[in-house]
C-alpha cells in the first residue's frame, strides 16, 4: 500500500500549488495555509445555457400607487424615499460582478431601453411573456435572462452599551461603559431566470438575508455617528445579496484553508519540510514527506501521510488525497478523520461541478 501511494504521486501534481498562500501558525506543530478551488453552483441550470443577461424589474410603475407607498415607507422609516432603488441597482451589479468570476458562463447588463417595471416593493408580479424575454435577450436561446422581480430593504439602529477597557494615565486599566450602535439592514429579493428555449423558470428564488454594522463612542449620538449613512449600509448589504445569488447559480472560486504539520518528534527533516512549504515550496517539502511516511516512527508517518494528502488535493487528485488521509487516519491521526470527511465533500462537489460544466462551449 506504501509502495503504491509514493509511486502515484508524480511531480506534476504540483502546479496547483502556486494557488495556495501561507497563513498564520494555530499550534507549535501545526500550520495553516489556504488553497483556490472551484465549488460548483447551488443549483444546477439547462446545460444550454451559455451567456446570463440582467435586468432589474424593481422600479415602481407609475400610476398604480406603488411610488406613494414607496415614499411613505420612506418617511416612515427615516430612509430616503431612492434608498431600495440606489440598493437594488447595487445589488445586480453585485451579481454582475460574481458572475464576471465563473468561468462557465458570460454575463452582460440588459439595455437601458428594456428597463422593466415593477412593484418597486418586495411583492412580485406575474412572470414577463416571452416576447419581452425574446425581445430582452435578442431571441438566443443559449441565454438566460436574469430578473432582479423584486427588492425590499430596512434598515434599524440598536444602542446598547458595552464594557470597555480604558487605559489610565498612570498606566492602570478601568472599564467604562461605551456606547454601541449596531446598524442592521435587512434585504429581501426576489429573482427569477428565464429560459426562452423551454419558455419555462428555470430559478425563482426569494433571497432573505441580514448585513450588520457597528459604532461605538462616549454618547449615542458620537456612537450613531461612526456608523456608514444608512444609504451606504443599503448599498452594502445590496451588493452582498447580488454577490449571494451569484454563487446560487454559477460555479465560482473559493479559498478554503487546510491544515499541515510542519513538525515531528525527533525529526529534523519534519521541520524543514515544513519550513519549505510556509514559503510555498511544496515540491521540496512533499520530497521529504513522502519519504517520512515510511519511516518507522508511526507519529512521523502518520503526520508526513496526513501532509501528502495535501499535497495531493492541491493537484486535484482528490482520489489519491482521500487514500492519503485515510492512511493517516487508520495510523491514528486525530486530525486526519475530519480531513477525510472534507475531501469527500470535495469528491461529491468535483461530481457536481462536472455536470454543471458540461454544456460550456
Amino acid at each position: 500500500m506504501k509502495k503504491y501511494l509514493l509511486r502515484l504521486l508524480l511531480p506534476a501534481v504540483f502546479v496547483a500549488s502556486l494557488f495556495t498562500i501561507p497563513a498564520a501558525v494555530s499550534s507549535c506543530r501545526v500550520s495553516h495555509t489556504q488553497m483556490q478551488v472551484l465549488r460548483p453552483a447551488d443549483i444546477m441550470l439547462p446545460a444550454h445555457f451559455q451567456k446570463f443577461v440582467l435586468a432589474d424589474r424593481t422600479r415602481p410603475a407609475k400610476g398604480n400607487g406603488q411610488q406613494a407607498l414607496n415614499i411613505l415607507e420612506g418617511l416612515l422609516t427615516g430612509e430616503n424615499p431612492l434608498q431600495d432603488k440606489w440598493a437594488s441597482e447595487e445589488c445586480l451589479e453585485g451579481l454582475r460582478q460574481i458572475l464576471t468570476q465563473t468561468p462557465r458562463y458570460t454575463v452582460t447588463i440588459a439595455a437601458l431601453d428594456t428597463a422593466l417595471k415593477g412593484t418597486g416593493r418586495r411583492q412580485v408580479m406575474p412572470p414577463l411573456d416571452w416576447k419581452t424575454v425574446g425581445r430582452i435577450i435578442g431571441n438566443d436561446t443559449a441565454t438566460a435572462l436574469v430578473v432582479l422581480e423584486a427588492f425590499d430593504s430596512n434598515t434599524d439602529v440598536i444602542m446598547d452599551l458595552v464594557p470597555t477597557q480604558q487605559r489610565q494615565s498612570d498606566g492602570s486599566t478601568i472599564t467604562v461603559n461605551q456606547h454601541r450602535a449596531r446598524g442592521r439592514v435587512s434585504v429581501v429579493t426576489t429573482w427569477r431566470i428565464y429560459d426562452l428555449k423551454t419558455k419555462s423558470i428555470s430559478d425563482q428564488f426569494t433571497q432573505n438575508s441580514e448585513q450588520f454594522f457597528e459604532g461605538q463612542g462616549q454618547t449615542q449620538q458620537e456612537a450613531q455617528g461612526r456608523l456608514p449613512a444608512r444609504y451606504e449600509m443599503s448599498r452594502r448589504a445590496g451588493i452582498v445579496a447580488g454577490n449571494d445569488y451569484g454563487h446560487r447559480i454559477s460555479p465560482q472560486f473559493v479559498w478554503v484553508q487546510r491544515e499541515f504539520y510542519r513538525k515531528a518528534p525527533k525529526t529534523p527533516e519534519m521541520k524543514s519540510a515544513g519550513r519549505l512549504a510556509r514559503f510555498q515550496n511544496w515540491q521540496g517539502a512533499s520530497d521529504i514527506w513522502n519519504k517520512l511516511a515510511s519511516n518507522p516512527n508511526p507519529k512521523v508517518a502518520r503526520r508526513a501521510s496526513f501532509n501528502m494528502a495535501l499535497v495531493a488535493e492541491q493537484s486535484g487528485d482528490l482520489d489519491l488525497a482521500l487514500q492519503w488521509a485515510n492512511r493517516s487516519a487508520q495510523m491514528g491521526d486525530r486530525r486526519a478523520p475530519r480531513y477525510v470527511q472534507i475531501l469527500q465533500q470535495r469528491k461529491w462537489e468535483q461530481q457536481r461541478l462536472e455536470e454543471q460544466m458540461k454544456g460550456k462551449k
